[in-house]
């Protein structure tokens, strides 16, 4: 009882500690923001490319097709925005940057039914997306002409399909839930060694184990408010989550914020100061979240993203996670949840004894 009183103890002074140090909070809170901002006004939308459209056919069939690129769209909009016909106009605005594509429709257009491009900027992943369109206008083009008895479908797998702002915005919260629970854990911790004030905590008869256990429960507690400006992000970009969906992840997603707030509580045990705990996991986060499954699910990143993500574990946070968190599977594996739980057991079991060592050292050299 008296070992479950100080743990109370200590994380009523780390939760009065963090209400007056807000700058402990500050950075928490601020990443997950940025990163869902800037990757939603960038990557989320699906907005109409400004392109040029070039008719040296002049014919019925390259009229029928400049119709079709008008109304080609995808879930989220129209795929083309035709800026100029110039072809002058077209080839300058397309050296400085201002549009996609020209799309030149040739004088025997009727007969070979063949269109040449130019493109902006070609790289592997845009180049993607200009097969992903064009081929769309084609097949489109094609079904109105009647020149083929094959047409395509796309069989979603849910009724309403996940937009990729809904998607980012789901692994956002959980960003933010994660790297909360480690940030805020480590600080904690590290005011400690950096006030002195851990001296009160070694002289006390209760173990000084508990300094982690009440540095990593108080930070993964203050996660959950740190979180709120991300969650409050999420839903004005379009996530929504289904309350049974959300309970039904949190298995998941609670016991790896736990297992976060105790590797918080290992990294401030072997780096100590502010300084050197708070770059080095806003970078772990944010490489996490880009080449681990939140940004986009890790069998659509490149081969070399898919090999470092198999062992990196965030990854099955966030593959595990994702999936039920829209609706996509029924609930997490009992597989799933006997991982994450036997990782918070291993990683706050671990931030004790290192703490235990940490404050044997200090004694050892008489701080």
């Amino acid at each position: 009882m008296t070992q479950l009183n100080a743990l109370f103890a200590l994380i009523s002074r780390n939760l009065r500690l963090a209400r007056r140090r807000i700058d402990l909070l500050i950075q928490t809170m601020a990443v997950p923001v940025v990163v869902l901002g800037l990757a939603s006004i960038i990557f989320g939308a699906s907005d109409a490319w400004p392109i040029a459209v070039i008719d040296e056919s002049d014919s019925a069939d390259s009229r029928s097709l400049i119709r079709t690129l008008d109304v080609t769209q995808g879930a989220t909009g129209p795929y083309f925005d035709t800026i100029t016909t110039d072809a002058d106009v077209a080839e300058g605005m397309l050296r400085d940057g201002r549009l996609h594509a020209i799309v030149t429709i040739p004088p025997d257009f009727a007969e070979t039914q063949r269109i040449l491009t130019s493109t902006y900027n070609i790289n592997t992943d845009a180049m993607k997306n200009v097969r992903l369109r064009l081929t769309t206008t084609a097949n489109l083009y094609d079904d109105l002409s009647h020149l083929t008895g094959v047409s395509a479908s796309t069989i979603k797998e849910q009724r309403t399909d996940v937009t990729r702002t809904a998607f980012m915005g789901g692994s956002a919260v959980i960003l933010a839930l994660l790297l909360g629970a480690a940030l805020i854990s480590a600080n904690l911790y590290a005011v400690e060694t950096e006030h002195r004030t851990r001296k009160e905590i070694a002289l006390t008869p209760v173990g000084t184990h508990l300094a982690a256990a009440g540095a990593a429960i108080a930070g993964w507690m203050l996660s959950l408010v740190a979180a709120i400006p991300t969650v409050l992000l999420a839903l004005a970009f379009g996530t929504r989550i289904a309350p049974l969906d959300l309970m039904q992840a949190a298995l998941i997603v609670v016991p790896a914020g736990v297992a976060c707030a105790g590797l918080g509580v290992l990294a401030a045990v072997g780096l100590h100061t502010h300084r050197l705990i708070q770059p080095v996991m806003i970078m772990l986060a944010l490489g996490s979240y880009f080449a681990s499954g939140g940004f986009i699910p890790v069998s659509g990143l490149p081969p070399l993203a898919r090999t470092v993500a198999e062992w990196w574990p965030p990854t099955y946070v966030f593959e595990w996670a994702n999936p039920v968190l829209h609706g996509f599977a029924a609930g997490p594996s009992a597989l799933s949840v006997a991982a994450v739980l036997t990782a918070a057991a291993v990683t706050v079991g671990a931030a004790m004894w290192a703490a235990r060592q940490d404050y044997r050292r200090s004694h050892a050299q008489g701080q």
